[in-house]
Parts: C-alpha cells; structure tokens; sequence
C-alpha cells in the first residue's frame, strides 16, 4: 500500500476517526466520510457496505486482497469507516496513484 494512504489511516487509528467493520459501520448513524473495504470481504458483507455508502452517500474503495487488514494492522478487519471529513479527502487525494486501491463502481470490482 502507498505510504501516505498507510500514514492517513495511521491519524486515523490514532485520533480515533475510525470505524473497524461491518456491523459498527452499520450501527453509525452520521458521520461517515469514507469507507473502504478489503476484496476478501464476503459477498453479504459487501452488501451491507452497499447500502452504507447509499446511506452515508460518501465514496466507496475497494482494495485488494489483504492491502486493508495489513494498513490497519490487523488480519481479521475487512471493512473500516473514516469518520473524520479532512482525513477522507487526503486519503481520496492519493488513491489514483496507487493501483490496489480503486472506486468501487458496482458488479465485480
């Protein structure tokens, strides 16, 4: 992963704007800048974060398989929430130049 999308999840771990999987995601009421899910997540997962990305209306990233859980640092997470506004936009300000990490579009990513 990009050294500076790993730096911009790291503020976010350590400020605590971070939301760690599907279910938390799903309890969030507002708040909700960024979301971004790991290719390993399940398909009934990958529902849920449909439905939260229409109810947040935020953007939606997909990486590849097992680039979030070692962002993160931890191997069981395959879905996260940024919740802080500034951090989002860095994080989205950087995605295009690195190629594991891409828009989620709908269908098969």
């Amino acid at each position: 992963m990009n050294n500076k999308i790993e730096t911009y999840v790291g503020f976010c771990i350590r400020s605590r704007k971070i939301i760690f999987g599907v279910e938390m995601i799903e309890r969030q009421k507002k708040g909700v800048y960024l979301l971004i899910a790991d290719g390993a997540i399940g398909k009934n997962s990958l529902k849920s974060m449909i439905n939260a990305q229409s109810k947040f209306a935020c953007p939606f990233l997909i990486t590849d398989e097992g680039v979030l859980s070692a962002a993160v640092h931890r191997p069981a997470v395959k879905a996260v929430a940024i919740t802080d506004q500034n951090l989002a936009k860095a994080i989205l300000s950087v995605v295009d130049s690195e190629p594991q990490i891409k828009f989620y579009s709908g269908g098969n990513n």
